[in-house]
C-alpha cells in the first residue's frame, strides 16, 4: 500500500462524534427498513461513541457545541496568533486552567503574558462553556438536530 497523501484534514471530537452518531442513525434507520441483518452495524462504531460520551469528555457539557462553535472559538482567539493543531486541542480538552493550557499552547510562558492567558482562558470557558457547567446532561446537542 502507498501512501498518496498524508493528513488534508484534522478533526475535533466534536466533529468525529457527529459523523458516528450520523452512522449510527444511517444504521439504525436501514435496520428499520430492511432488517437487522442488513445493517450489520459494527460494535466499533458504539465502543467510539460510548467513548466520546465517557468523563472526562468536554462534550458533556451539551450547550457548548454546536456547528459555529469551532470558528467562534477561532475567531474569538485569532489576536493570539495560535497555530492548528492548539486549536485542535483546545477544542478537545477544553483547558480551565493555566496549567492545562499550558500543555496545549507551545512554549505558552515565552510567547503570552499572564494577561494574555487570563484572557485565552476566558474566551475558552465563554465559547466552549466551564467545567462544571450542565454536568450530568446526556449526549451533545448540536443546535439543529445534527448532533
Amino acid at each position: 500500500m502507498k501512501i498518496l497523501e498524508m493528513q488534508t484534514a484534522m478533526l475535533s471530537n466534536y466533529e468525529v462524534l457527529t459523523h458516528l452518531e450520523d452512522m449510527r442513525e444511517r444504521y439504525d434507520k436501514l435496520a428499520k427498513d430492511r432488517g437487522a441483518a442488513a445493517s450489520m452495524k459494527s460494535g466499533n462504531l458504539e465502543t467510539l461513541v460510548d467513548y466520546l460520551h465517557t468523563p472526562p469528555s468536554p462534550l458533556q457539557i451539551n450547550h457548548a457545541y454546536a456547528k459555529t462553535t469551532i470558528s467562534d472559538l477561532i475567531s474569538a482567539l485569532r489576536p493570539y496568533a495560535l497555530e492548528k493543531p492548539e486549536y485542535l486541542m483546545i477544542l478537545n480538552l477544553r483547558p480551565a486552567t493555566t496549567a492545562e493550557l499550558d500543555v496545549v499552547v507551545e512554549e505558552m510562558d515565552q510567547r503570552f503574558k499572564e494577561e494574555e492567558v487570563e484572557a485565552m482562558l476566558r474566551i475558552i470557558g465563554e465559547v466552549l462553556g466551564r467545567p462544571g457547567e450542565g454536568e450530568g446532561s446526556e449526549g451533545v446537542e448540536g443546535g439543529d438536530s445534527n448532533a
